[in-house]
């Protein structure tokens, strides 16, 4: 009896001290996780806030690029560099040390392209946003807003002088957000385009010029009306900057490749503008599937839908449009039968909106076109190249590590 009771005292003890090692062990390694842990979480939060520094300043100084190395902060140590990338793109690394963790944050900037919005406006006029009216993507006019009724803004929309609701019951709908008092203005002039295309593109000076698009990515091209080529747009544009300065451009058919046009007046009364002579569309339509096609359209003046044959029942146009002095509008708008639908997939950028048609007091089209207006998503980080910029810039990726 008293050799089991041995065994058994001794037995338990055993165990016991078994179990007080296990547990003083657990008791470590939550320790050790714990301070691990913390020492990474540290170690992140110093990254990503000095990579926030860097941002604060090239967001408030666009052509600021810091440098900071081995700036000792929170008991580790972080540094920043940023460089400038091709296509007006910065770089931001910030990287932190802190108890043998690092970190690295990796930001690149863009400058903020009008292309991104589906509609942008410096004059609105006497438009009013009514019931039925409803805009897919990013909205901005530096003007009052008129509003009668309830319109639908499915993306971010923006103003700089904000909202008159006539009547007073009018709710307008901002399912992407609202903000008003922001200042985008329009750019003086298209000089950074205008440098890309006398450096890598292709530069025209006072004459016309003719496009017809081939869906085999060559374009047909009249220049100054002498007789018609056929070019590959690698060759004709080889980095998608294509200026006329004191011209009109005349454009039409099925676009692939990446280019953005510019219609410029060069102080000659009546040039400065793009003529749409017939439908002018991707042949990697991006309603069906993956297309990497990018058209900007860009006029000192008007962008104007001619009045022709090709467009009397209707046009497509798949581009993003920009007009520095005027609007998008249809040639001889007022006069003659109804045209059919305009249907653009793309964005509008414009001083001021140009009409497209007439209607009757209960909203039937009597003259010129009717419209069917639809966001491209693919504008929120992408762009024609060389399009027009905010003069700001914005974070197109951030990626940790």
């Amino acid at each position: 009896m008293g050799r089991t009771s041995l065994i058994m005292v001794l037995g338990t003890s055993m165990i016991l001290m078994m179990m007080g090692y296990r547990l003083s062990n657990v008791s470590t390694s939550a320790y050790e996780n714990m301070t691990g842990y913390y020492y990474r979480t540290a170690s992140h939060n110093l990254a990503t806030g000095f990579a926030n520094m860097g941002c604060q300043v090239i967001y408030k100084t666009p052509n600021a690029r810091p440098q900071w190395t081995d700036v000792p902060l929170s008991g580790g140590k972080v540094s920043l560099w940023t460089w400038s990338l091709p296509q007006g793109k910065v770089q931001l690394t910030a990287t932190s040390l802190y108890q043998g963790y690092r970190d690295t944050v990796i930001v690149i900037w863009g400058q903020s392209k009008f292309s991104k919005f589906a509609y942008y406006s410096v004059i609105e006029g006497a438009i009013n946003w009514a019931t039925k009216d409803t805009i897919y993507g990013p909205f901005h006019t530096q003007d009052n807003m008129l509003v009668n009724g309830n319109p639908v803004f499915w993306g971010k929309a923006t103003n700089r002088l904000g909202i008159t609701r006539s009547p007073s019951s009018s709710k307008p709908q901002f399912y992407g957000g609202y903000q008003t008092g922001i200042d985008i203005p329009m750019p003086s002039d298209f000089n950074p385009l205008t440098t890309a295309a006398q450096t890598g593109g292709k530069y025209l000076n006072g004459m016309d010029l003719t496009i017809t698009f081939n869906s085999d990515g060559t374009l047909t091209v009249n220049e100054g009306g002498g007789a018609a080529t056929r070019v590959p747009l690698s060759t004709y544009a080889p980095n998608g900057a294509l200026v006329v300065n004191g011209g009109n451009i005349h454009i039409k058919g099925k676009f692939t490749g990446q280019l953005t046009i510019s219609a410029q007046s060069g102080g000659v009364s009546d040039k400065g503008k793009v003529y749409l002579d017939s439908s002018v569309t991707y042949v990697h339509d991006p309603l069906s599937g993956p297309s990497n096609d990018l058209l900007g359209v860009c006029a000192e003046n008007d962008v104007v839908i001619t009045n022709n044959t090709n467009n009397r029942n209707g046009i497509d146009i798949q581009a993003s449009i920009f007009s520095l002095k005027s609007g998008m509008g249809a040639e001889q708008y007022a006069s003659g039968s109804p045209r059919g639908m305009i249907h653009l997939l793309g964005g509008v950028s414009q001083q001021q909106r140009a009409a497209v048609g007439t209607i009757d007091g209960s909203g039937n089209v009597i003259t010129g076109y009717s419209k069917s207006y639809r966001y491209d998503d693919r504008l929120m980080n992408q762009s024609p190249p060389y399009f027009p910029t905010t003069g700001s810039y914005e974070i197109l990726s951030w990626y940790e590590r």
